[in-house]
């Protein structure tokens, strides 16, 4: 019994060290790859990315407001319909009630 256990820990330990291999590499295999990317990249061509970044986030601040803006005016327009349609509405006459016997 206790040499199956010894067993299955060496299999597992194998296991786990055989993924950690892997992962390792494949993480060197991006790093080596980003790396390569960069090699000609100077700070003029950075400032540039970072100035169309800066760009790109205001563009987005700016649809969002305008979404938020579109959604704003639609819920106004429901509540001045549900405020039409509730003062548009005839309140029952009660007075067949006050005839009737107790």
């Amino acid at each position: 019994m206790e040499d199956k256990l010894v067993l299955y820990c060496l299999i597992g330990l194998g296991i786990g060290f055989f993924l950690a291999f892997t992962a390792s590499l494949y993480a060197c295999a991006r790093l080596r790859k980003f790396e390569r990317s960069v090699t000609d990249l100077e700070w003029d061509d950075l400032a540039d990315l970072v100035i169309d970044v800066g760009k790109l986030k205001k563009n987005a601040q700016k649809y969002q407001q305008n979404v938020n803006a579109a959604q704003k005016m639609t819920q106004k327009e429901k509540l001045a319909l549900a405020l039409e349609e509730a003062q548009s509405v005839v309140p029952m006459r009660y007075s067949n009630m006050n005839n009737m016997e107790r």
